[in-house]
């Protein structure tokens, strides 16, 4: 049997080198094109602390839409839906800060209580917000 030459002087090393800057050229691509998604939530708007609430507040009119159709203005006169536009400049011309409540009786036309917070709108008003009056039973 013959014996097979060894060579005593060269040892095998492995080289990781290269192999070390793949790993690190890939991870750095990887965090590079990497989406960070940001999730969208609610807004919400608080009050400044530094402000103190005003003692009392803004003057309202408020425009009761009712099932006939007609619209009442604070309580005590009834209106064409269509006539609702001078009224609220009058209100804005006396209260610049004022809001403007519309509300609908439950079987009232939807249609209306539009038309009327459009007119609102068109006067002039900032603030319209719309309620729903309670039934009578």
């Amino acid at each position: 049997m013959r014996k097979r030459a060894t060579h005593a002087g060269e040892e095998a090393d492995v080289n990781i080198t290269p192999l070390l800057d793949i790993v690190f050229i890939l991870l750095i691509f990887f965090i590079v094109t990497a989406t960070f998604l940001r999730e969208k939530g609610i807004d919400v708007s608080t009050p400044d602390n530094s402000e103190d609430p005003p003692e009392v507040p803004a003057p309202a009119l408020v425009l009761a839409v009712q099932e006939d159709g007609f619209v009442r203005v604070n309580g005590l006169r009834v209106i064409d839906p269509g006539s609702v536009k001078p009224v609220v400049q009058e209100f804005m011309a006396r209260e610049p800060n004022g809001s403007v409540l519309v509300s609908a009786a439950p079987e009232s036309d939807s249609g209306i209580a539009v038309r009327v917070m459009d007119q609102a709108k068109d006067g002039g008003a900032g603030n319209v917000a719309l309620t729903l009056q309670k039934e009578q039973s």
